[in-house]
């Protein structure tokens, strides 16, 4: 589900106290809310990786912004025919908090991006959740993409045309939208009983994505906090 609204949460309300690797437990609201900056710099716009997310470029060069935006904090994510993600620690029990929320803007789709075929594999908004699996996280873990596409219609549903252990959700497509912050809300537990056949383990980590090296063109999103909650 995604509806329009005005924005994510003040960056006010963000605070700038220590600086965590985990997610925030809010029990008055029951949400464990993952934080766009454990910690406020002094100055925005910045561009660096947030404290308590790992950066993975995969082509290119990576660009990333935390800024303020309508009025909260956010992650501009810009790509020009580079591949690369941000990961975050998120310890996850899907049966007391299946449902995960997010806010995202997207400015600029890669032209001619279709998630259902390899050459042109390239979206501008990606949210993974990662399901651990030892020895082998990086090949063997399941993992669920919701993602913005240029092409693909909403609620289409794939293996990943690169990752055989990756389920790709199409939740927003082409430019209905564009510009305009959107909520993006889905039940994580009924998605991956639905997509891997069986109940799900814990999530250990959450990761935003943005490429466009197979297309070779730009796109850009901004994406605010990410929420597991109860309903």
């Amino acid at each position: 589900m995604a509806t329009d609204a005005a924005g994510p949460v003040p960056a006010a309300a963000l605070g700038t106290g220590a600086a965590s690797t985990q997610p925030e437990h809010a029990p008055a609201t029951a949400q464990l809310r993952i934080r766009i900056a454990d910690s406020v710099p002094p100055y925005l716009p910045v561009e660096a990786v947030p404290r308590g997310w790992a950066l993975k470029e995969f082509s290119g060069h990576a660009s990333v912004t935390l800024m303020q935006a309508e009025p909260g904090l956010v992650l501009r994510l810009r790509s020009e025919r580079t591949s690369f993600a941000l990961y975050h620690d998120a310890v996850v029990d899907l049966d007391e908090f299946p449902v995960l929320s997010w806010w995202w803007k997207v400015m600029q789709l890669p032209v001619r991006g279709d998630v259902r075929h390899h050459a042109t594999d390239d979206q501008a908004a990606q949210v993974y959740v990662v399901f651990p699996r030892w020895p082998s996280p990086r090949t063997k873990s399941d993992v669920i993409g919701y993602v913005w596409d240029t092409t693909a219609p909403v609620d289409t549903r794939l293996v990943s045309a690169k990752a055989s252990n990756v389920r790709i959700i199409v939740v927003e497509s082409g430019a209905r939208g564009l510009g305009t912050w959107r909520r993006g809300q889905r039940n994580v537990r009924d998605d991956y009983i639905a997509l891997f056949g069986r109940r799900p383990p814990r999530v250990g980590s959450i990761a935003l994505m943005i490429d466009t090296d197979d297309t070779g063109g730009t796109a850009e999103t901004l994406i605010g906090d990410l929420r597991f909650s109860r309903s």
